[in-house]
């Protein structure tokens, strides 16, 4: 792929409950109201659907056995296990968008975001942080999503996802959400991403 598609690529990490989900939403409005060409790439996961969560929009819930031919057929760019559910990209729609000239988000885990910089070097790479492992905590709880055994497990997670956002070109900490909007809008939208 040509290098100017990749720079149109944004890997978007962040520890659950950081915002990243939030942000993506934010963005993808200011691109529609703004008639911008901007596509989200939606990945496969094994894992059960969240309450509101919707088939082919938040993600392609699939089993495990479609899932490994999936990877079988070659097409995830990249695949990983998760909190025990795997989590796949698919290639095909990222390349296709690219080149009709989108800007393609993809909001993924840091693990899965250095294994698509090593084919797409010239992406964008960005961590969203959370104020403090506390402010992690405390977002968790209060989205009432996950069990507290679950948010133990989250928060001992996000604590070493942290430590990997020195691999990421741009970091940024998601104390207010309008503020952190405003910092993806101008890396992705505005030029500012080197």
């Amino acid at each position: 792929m040509l290098s100017k598609f990749q720079k149109n690529i944004f890997l978007i990490t962040a520890p659950s409950g950081a915002g990243k989900t939030s942000l993506i939403k934010n963005i993808l409005k200011y691109a529609n109201i703004r008639e911008k060409k901007i596509f989200l790439s939606i990945s496969d996961t094994t894992r059960a659907p969240r309450q509101g969560e919707l088939n082919n929009i938040d993600y392609c819930f699939i089993d495990r056995l479609k899932f490994k031919e999936n990877i079988k057929n070659g097409k995830y760019i990249e695949h990983a296990e998760v909190h025990g559910n795997f989590y796949g990209t698919p290639k095909a729609n990222i390349e296709q968008h690219l080149e009709a000239g989108y800007k393609v988000i993809l909001e993924i885990d840091w693990q899965g975001a250095l294994t698509i910089l090593k084919y797409y070097p010239d992406a964008q790479s960005i961590f969203i942080s959370p104020p403090s492992l506390e402010d992690l905590s405390k977002r968790l709880t209060k989205r009432g999503l996950d069990s507290k055994e679950v948010i133990l497990k989250r928060i001992k997670g996000a604590e070493l996802e942290l430590k990997q956002k020195d691999h990421f070109k741009f970091q940024i900490v998601n104390n207010l959400l309008d503020t952190a909007t405003e910092n993806l809008i101008n890396i992705i939208f505005k030029g500012n991403n080197g």
